[in-house]
């Protein structure tokens, strides 16, 4: 018996006892606008980057679920299940020297990302987990890619930012300032210098085309 956690626009994602422990399944459902078998293709690639992402990241010590096992004629990926609760959630209510540890140590962490050549792709708040000893956790890597070009970085980072903007004003200024203190202590002033200017260019882009649009 599994329980659903989340249902995406690729994939589902599900809760299920096996043997004792508690594990996760993401399974990529067929898309029936595309041709079968270009369709078993293009959601077992995808599947296998999203695995090789996950190995990456674990083999470098940044916190993210272990894949246990992948079915790659079902597209289905099982993984460790993470008991935390998403950041979005944890925010709520905590006080100011709390959210700066935790910001300052997800800037480590997104900074190691960084540092070995992958993005995220969707770091949001909703996308980190964070368990009962503040431990974090990054999950849901379908978006994630191989890349060291700054402006695929600072998307990382000004999609958390946005998350923040509009989930978390009040504590958005605090958080971020804490979170690029610890990103800059890994990739380093100067390269943080740069991607703070990246990541005003993308927001002035954002802003002009929702003038266009208006």
């Amino acid at each position: 018996m599994s329980d659903i956690i989340r249902v995406g626009a690729e994939a589902v994602i599900s809760k299920f006892s096996f043997m004792g422990f508690e594990v996760v399944s993401k399974h990529r459902v067929p898309k029936p606008y595309r041709i079968p078998e270009l369709d078993r293709k293009v959601r077992e690639s995808r599947m296998i980057h999203e695995v090789k992402v996950i190995l990456s990241l674990k083999r470098a010590g940044i916190p993210c679920p272990a894949v246990l096992l992948i079915d790659r004629e079902e597209a289905t990926i099982y993984m460790q299940y993470i008991n935390g609760v998403e950041l979005r959630r944890w925010l709520n209510g905590k006080g100011e020297e709390e959210i700066i540890n935790v910001s300052y140590s997800l800037g480590r962490l997104v900074g190691k990302m960084h540092k070995l050549g992958i993005t995220h792709g969707d770091l949001t708040t909703s996308n980190i987990l964070i368990d009962s000893s503040g431990k974090l956790y990054f999950v849901d890597f379908g978006l994630s890619i191989f890349t060291n070009e700054l402006e695929d970085l600072a998307v990382d980072i000004h999609l958390l930012d946005r998350s923040l903007e509009s989930g978390h004003f009040s504590v958005r200024e605090v958080f971020m300032n804490s979170f690029l203190r610890g990103y800059a202590e890994i990739m380093g002033e100067n390269f943080t210098r740069d991607l703070i200017s990246k990541i005003r260019e993308i927001r002035m882009r954002g802003r002009y085309v929702e003038e266009r649009r208006k």
